[in-house]
């Protein structure tokens, strides 16, 4: 089955995305953690108020929505969604071409930050054995047309299906959360591509 995909062409709803802090939010709710607006400070480096106000705003957008209240019922936890995993940003202005270049350099910088992380963890021998050999990098450069490309990424989202929605097990040496980063985007037309001298 497809990802849900979303279009966001409301100028509004891209710039609630743009925002580093918002950024930062929902990569650590991706994954089906619940966290408080503290919990969320703690990762951003600003204050609970404002954590409070940029999850309420992700709210509003409806990428994030309360939680079930904990036991002792003094903080409000949020969730992910998980209503769009997949987004088409509108590029067609400056303003979205911005926002769509920020989203993407807060996934490449994020991801290339906890592949490094993995990789020293691993030289240190801080993981099991058993995760020695999950750190991964792989590129490949392949000719194909725009309707081979979406088969790619068709393949690619029934692979990863199964696993969606998947929590932190709750017993020790369980699952934990992996990163995978899925890039499919064509090269820059060359001239003898496009018939131009």
């Amino acid at each position: 089955m497809p990802e849900p995909e979303s279009p966001f062409e409301d100028p509004r709803r891209m710039r609630a995305l743009a925002h580093p802090a918002r950024l930062a939010i929902l990569d650590a709710l991706a994954g089906g953690d619940e966290l408080t607006a503290t919990d969320c400070a703690q990762l951003t480096g600003l204050t609970p108020s404002a954590t409070a106000y940029h999850l309420r705003l992700l709210e509003r957008f409806d990428l994030v929505e309360p939680a079930e209240p904990r036991p002792d019922a003094r903080e409000r936890p949020w969730r992910a969604t998980g209503r769009h995993r997949r987004a088409r940003l509108d590029t067609s202005t400056p303003g979205g071409a911005a926002t769509a270049a920020a989203i993407l350099d807060f996934v490449l910088d994020r991801s290339r930050q906890i592949a490094i992380e993995a990789e020293l963890a691993a030289a240190d021998r801080e993981e099991p054995s058993e995760w020695d050999d999950v750190t991964t990098l792989a590129s490949q450069d392949l000719w194909l047309t725009a309707g081979e490309a979406r088969g790619v990424i068709d393949q690619l989202d029934q692979v990863l299906e199964p696993f969606r929605g998947r929590r932190q097990s709750a017993q020790p040496g369980g699952r934990r959360r992996v990163r995978v980063l899925r890039l499919v985007a064509p090269h820059p037309r060359r001239p003898q591509e496009t018939g131009e001298e």
